[in-house]
C-alpha cells in the first residue's frame, strides 16, 4: 500500500505505513468466505471449510494487528494513522471472521448440546443405579457405580436384593420374637401390678381399721381425761369452798371474840387470848395444809402435775390494774411465762 504526497511530506522522517495485506486481498477473501454456510450440522466438510476460512481470517487479523503495533511505535500521530488504516482493514475483515465464527459456532454449540444431553442421560442413569442400590441399603462411591458395566451393575443389584430380602426376613423374625417377649413381660408385669394393687388394697383397709380404732381409743381417753379433770376440778372447788367458808367463819368468830375482849376491862388478857387463838388458828391451818399436802402426795404424779398446771392457768386469769408501760410489759411477760409453764407441764405429764 502506498501513501499520498501530502502524507510523505508530513511523515518524511517516518517509515511508510505498510501492511502485509490490503483491501484487495481482503475483498478476495470476503468474496470467497462470506458465501460459506453450514446447512447440515452433521456435515463435517462444511464445518472444516468454515473452520479453515475462520482460521485464515484470524491470521489476517493478527497480521494486521502486529503490523499496526510495529508501525505505531515511531510517533503518536503516526500511530493514529496506523490505527485508522488498520480500522479500515478490520472493518472489512472482521464481518467475514464473525460470519465464519457464527457458522462454526453452530456446530460447536450443537456438539456441546449433544454432549450435555448425553452427560445428563448418563447422570440420570447413574443416579437411577445409585437409587436402586440405596433401596437395598447399599451405598457405594459415585464413581464406582458410574464405571460399572450394565452386566456388573445388574449382578450387584441382584445380590443386593437377595441380601436385603434375607436381612428383611431376619429382622422380621427378630421383631416377632421381640414382640412375643414384650407380650410375656407385659403379662408378668400386669400380674405383678395386680398383686401389688391387691396388697395395697389390703394394707389400706388394715390401715383404715387401725386408724378407726386409734381414733376411738384417743376419743375415749380424751373423754375419760376430761371427765376426770371435771371431777377433780369440782372436788377442788368444793374443797376450796369449804376451806373458804371455814376460814370466813373462824375470822368472824375471831372478830367477834376480839370485840368481846375489847370491851372487857382487861385488854391485856383479851389481847393475849386473841394472839393465842390466832396462833392456834395458824397452827391449825398449817396442820390442815400439811394434811392436804399429805393427801395430795397420795395421788399419781401425773395427776399432781396436771392439777398444778391448772392452778397455774387459774393464776393467768388474775386481773390487775396497771397503767405504767413497764408494769404492763412485766405483767404480760409473767402471764406468757405462766402459760408456757402450764403448757410445758401438761405436755411433759402426757408422756410420763
Amino acid at each position: 500500500m502506498t501513501t499520498t504526497t501530502k502524507e510523505s511530506e508530513v511523515f518524511e522522517t517516518l517509515s511508510l505505513i505498510k501492511y502485509d495485506v490490503n483491501l484487495a486481498q481482503i475483498a478476495k477473501l470476503k468474496a470467497e468466505y462470506m458465501p460459506l454456510v453450514i446447512t447440515d450440522l452433521a456435515d463435517k466438510e462444511q464445518f472444516e471449510a468454515v473452520h479453515a476460512g475462520r482460521m485464515t481470517m484470524v491470521k489476517v487479523r493478527t497480521t494486521i494487528e502486529k503490523a499496526r503495533v510495529r508501525q505505531k511505535a515511531s510517533a503518536l500521530k503516526y500511530g493514529r494513522d496506523v490505527d485508522a488504516a488498520a480500522k479500515e482493514l478490520l472493518t472489512e475483515s472482521e464481518p467475514v471472521e464473525a460470519h465464519l465464527q457464527a457458522e462454526e459456532d453452530k456446530v460447536i454449540n450443537e456438539q456441546k448440546r449433544l454432549e450435555a444431553e448425553a452427560a445428563e442421560i448418563e447422570k440420570a442413569k447413574i443416579q437411577k443405579r445409585v437409587d436402586a442400590l440405596f433401596a437395598y441399603n447399599v451405598i457405594l462411591p459415585y464413581m464406582d457405580v458410574a464405571t460399572m458395566s450394565d452386566e456388573e451393575f445388574e449382578n450387584l443389584r441382584q445380590k443386593s436384593e437377595e441380601a436385603w430380602s434375607a436381612e428383611k426376613v431376619r429382622l422380621a423374625n427378630e421383631e416377632a420374637a421381640r414382640i412375643q417377649k414384650d407380650k410375656e413381660l407385659a403379662d408378668e408385669r400386669a400380674e405383678l401390678d395386680r398383686r401389688v394393687a391387691q396388697q395395697v388394697k389390703i394394707d389400706k383397709e388394715q390401715a383404715h381399721k387401725e386408724k378407726v380404732i386409734r381414733i376411738e381409743r384417743e376419743k375415749f381417753e380424751k373423754e375419760k381425761k376430761k371427765a376426770q379433770e371435771v371431777k377433780e376440778r369440782a372436788e377442788l372447788e368444793a374443797k376450796e369452798k369449804i376451806e373458804r367458808e371455814k376460814r370466813e367463819a373462824r375470822e368472824a368468830e375471831a372478830k367477834a371474840e376480839l370485840e368481846r375482849y375489847t370491851k372487857a376491862k382487861d385488854e391485856k388478857e383479851a389481847k393475849e387470848k386473841i394472839e393465842r387463838e390466832a396462833k392456834e388458828l395458824k397452827e391449825r391451818e398449817e396442820a390442815e395444809k400439811a394434811e392436804a399436802a399429805r393427801q395430795e402426795a397420795l395421788k399419781p404424779d401425773k395427776e399432781k402435775l396436771i392439777t398444778f398446771a391448772e392452778k397455774i392457768l387459774q393464776l393467768t386469769e388474775t386481773e390487775i390494774s396497771v397503767s405504767n408501760e413497764g408494769a404492763v410489759r412485766i405483767f404480760s411477760n409473767a402471764i406468757d411465762g405462766l402459760l408456757e409453764t402450764a403448757k410445758y407441764i401438761n405436755e411433759e405429764a402426757e408422756v410420763m
